[in-house]
């Protein structure tokens, strides 16, 4: 009688077969042994992969991805007033009323164009506006050099302007202008965006050093 002890090898005669194979990834014994098929092991795997492909696609092209996204804001602002020309009053009206949750929309300090009204106050529009060119720059800077940000109390005095324009015509104390409120929005929004983008730029830097180290 064949006195031989088992081993880890499945091909033995005789060994069990729900010893994993011993030239298995560690992670492949774990999924084996929690009762994972390979049908869900493949389908984790392509989440995780399509996970890291799309982090390390946002790291890189996430400039692009704020810019996109300022670009259409200001843009559908702007052409909702030519549709409504162009007699398209109901997309152009939903398009109204959606801006209404981020902007006061007062008529007395918004623009015009074709005698309607844009979907951003003058403010509004400064802020926005000046946030785009900011981050316009800052593709152009960042590829020769590094761009520091502003200090959460730097953004906080771009906001006094605007804080005391808003503030003092809210209670009734002066009446502001549409130069104040484009200057003061203009403060504002490079500020933000100089506060903001270039510590999204350094951690995006960071995370794509050490995924290349990995």
């Amino acid at each position: 009688m064949d006195n031989q002890p088992y081993t880890s090898n499945p091909s033995h005669e005789g060994a069990p077969s729900n010893i994993p194979d011993t030239s298995m990834t560690r992670e492949e014994m774990d999924y084996i042994l929690d009762g994972i098929g390979p049908s869900r092991r493949a389908f984790s795997q392509r989440l995780a992969n399509g996970a890291e492909f799309a982090g390390g696609w946002l790291r890189k092209h996430w400039l692009a991805v704020v810019n996109g996204f300022l670009i259409t804001y200001i843009g559908l602002a702007l052409l909702t007033p030519v549709a409504f020309a162009f007699g398209l009053n109901g997309p152009a009206s939903a398009v109204f009323h959606v801006y209404r949750f981020f902007c006061d929309e007062l008529p007395t300090h918004s623009f015009f164009i074709f005698g309607y009204q844009i979907c951003l106050c003058q403010r509004c529009l400064a802020i926005y506006t000046s946030m785009l060119l900011a981050g316009i720059t800052l593709a152009f800077l960042r590829k020769r050099r590094s761009v520091p940000n502003l200090t959460w109390w730097m953004w906080v005095i771009a906001m006094i302007p605007m804080a005391l324009d808003g503030g003092t015509q809210l209670f009734g104390w002066r009446e502001s202008n549409v130069w104040l409120r484009l200057l003061t929005g203009a403060i504002f929004g490079i500020g933000t965006a100089m506060f903001l983008l270039p510590q999204i730029e350094k951690t995006a830097s960071d995370s794509d050093d050490i995924a290349v180290a990995r």
